[in-house]
């Protein structure tokens, strides 16, 4: 009788510490599961990071073309070019109410234009071929202030394109946006920030020392800084000569704009583009109107 009383304690403690093995056992598997979890997300999110990143940093080489148009003729089209975007009281024409601005990007997206990034524009230029029939270069020449708190919300909201040449002596200027307003505007990719050299002078009538420091300088600048390959130098009030031109492309610009009227095309030369000035005044009709008869 005590033999299988003892059998029987015997029997009963062995299922107590099974019970206890298996209840200790569990969360250690539960953690373990916990973790890899977690692991597995943070390679889920470091994957979309990687992703994101790649494209936000896709140079020309990597723009698929294959479903672009292929012109027999040379394409031609307009840049278009602003300046400060702000109501004028002394009749300056460089100044362009917002509203207007606002009408004018409408009246492209309405009418189904593409807007360019300057490594678009290179590839139109160069190859004669296009994203869509109806395509358009926005340009904003100096990088007054107000193309950041005006023009960059309206391009945004409208998902287009647009590009502003910098004065790169302007960063300590109240009147100007700076250099964290270009990396967000960068980041947004719909903005691109290109040269409008260093201190906007007359590079015709410079020596030869000083145009190689007035674009070279701002070309390194904005290299390092928003970590980019500057392509697009814009001459100062559209003055230049032969040495000009030489000199841009010797410092590793691939376009140049000039304020010459016209639509660009390639026959004008890549460092001599042909540019469509747009001046206050013009409502939405009115724009489109004069888009169309600047040919």
């Amino acid at each position: 009788m005590k033999k299988k009383i003892l059998w029987f304690l015997v029997i009963l403690l062995s299922v107590e510490l099974i019970i206890l093995g298996v209840k200790l056992f569990q969360p250690h598997n539960q953690l373990k599961t916990t973790k890899t979890t977690t692991s597995s997300s943070l390679v889920d999110v470091a994957s979309q990071e990687t992703t994101q990143t790649s494209e936000k940093n896709k140079h020309s080489d990597d723009i698929d073309t294959s479903n672009w148009i292929t012109s027999d003729t040379t394409i031609s089209f307009p840049i278009l070019m602003y300046h400060s975007l702000t109501k004028s009281d002394d009749g300056n024409t460089l100044k362009l109410p917002p509203e207007e601005f606002k009408q004018h990007m409408e009246w492209l997206k309405e009418h189904d234009y593409y807007t360019l990034t300057p490594e678009e524009a290179y590839i139109v230029l160069t190859e004669n071929k296009k994203p869509k029939e109806n395509i358009v270069w926005v340009t904003l020449d100096d990088g007054y202030l107000n193309n950041f708190t005006e023009g960059f919300p309206i391009l945004e909201d409208l998902k287009m394109n647009a590009t502003i040449n910098y004065i790169t002596s302007k960063l300590d200027n109240q009147y100007y946006f700076h250099e964290d307003d270009m990396k967000k505007m960068t980041d947004s990719g719909f903005i691109s920030i290109e040269s409008h050299t260093v201190s906007h002078l007359d590079l015709n009538t410079l020596s030869d020392e000083q145009i190689h420091t007035e674009l070279a300088d701002s070309k390194t600048w904005m290299d390092t800084t928003l970590n980019q390959n500057t392509s697009v130098v814009c001459y100062p009030a559209g003055r230049y000569d032969e040495r000009v031109e030489k000199e841009a492309e010797n410092v590793g610009y691939k376009l140049a704009l000039t304020t010459e009227p016209g639509y660009a095309s390639k026959n004008d030369g890549l460092f001599a583009l042909k540019r469509v000035r747009i001046s206050p005044g013009y409502d939405k009709e009115a724009f489109g109107n004069y888009l169309l008869s600047a040919q």
